[in-house]
């Protein structure tokens, strides 16, 4: 029995799907976040007030304070580039990138580590005529895919003048799977997803 073909329509839920997922787990780093910073203040504050009160003796906590603020722009910055659609051509690095700082964020409460290539790496890869939610949920989906079967995780980008890829490999050697509708549907918007034992690679059609 043949398979049914994706539709852009299909794809599109599914992204939405997922991507409510991903907002949902990634809201509870955010709020530790933001109460980290809200922590920090209040002791800079009352510490402040104290006479004897010197920069030396605040430094530390400002420091956490601004490093929480980092984390919590970070977040937000990803959260709301994904909430809005995606310009075509996509530019692949990028939502690349949005996507596995919120991953990231995720894995590291979890005890996991997920890193990613630079930005000059992932600009090399350039755009994909693929559609904007389909590259988003496939790189989503696989990272995801990867980080249930391995503690520790790096996308590496791979820039091609014919096939841009993006290979998720786990550092430790663990074997990981991806579903097999994930691939269809992915063929289906013209992008190839190939896993052998302890990685997998995404190819992006020009």
């Amino acid at each position: 029995m043949s398979r049914m073909t994706a539709t852009s329509e299909e794809i599109d839920a599914r992204w939405l799907q997922s991507l409510n997922q991903l907002v949902e787990r990634v809201s509870h780093e955010l709020k530790g976040a933001l109460n980290g910073v809200s922590v920090n203040q209040e002791v800079i504050r009352s510490r402040s007030q104290k006479a004897s009160a010197t920069a030396a003796s605040l430094i530390t906590f400002i420091d956490a304070a601004v490093s929480q603020l980092d984390v919590v722009m970070s977040l937000t910055d990803a959260l709301l580039g994904l909430t809005r659609r995606a310009r075509e051509p996509v530019d692949i690095g990028a939502e690349a990138r949005r996507i596995a700082i919120l991953l990231a964020a995720v894995a590291r409460a979890d005890s996991r580590q997920l890193s990613i290539d630079d930005g000059s790496a992932l600009n090399a890869l350039g755009v994909t005529s693929a559609a904007g939610s389909a590259v988003r949920l496939v790189i989503c989906e696989c990272m995801l895919a990867a980080l249930e079967a391995s503690t520790n995780v790096h996308c590496k980008a791979v820039a091609d003048s014919e096939t841009p890829v993006i290979r998720i490999e786990s550092e430790d050697g663990s074997a990981m799977a991806v579903e097999s509708g994930l691939v269809g549907a992915a063929r289906d918007a013209g992008i190839t997803v190939q896993a052998d034992r302890s990685a997998v690679s995404i190819s992006f059609p020009r």
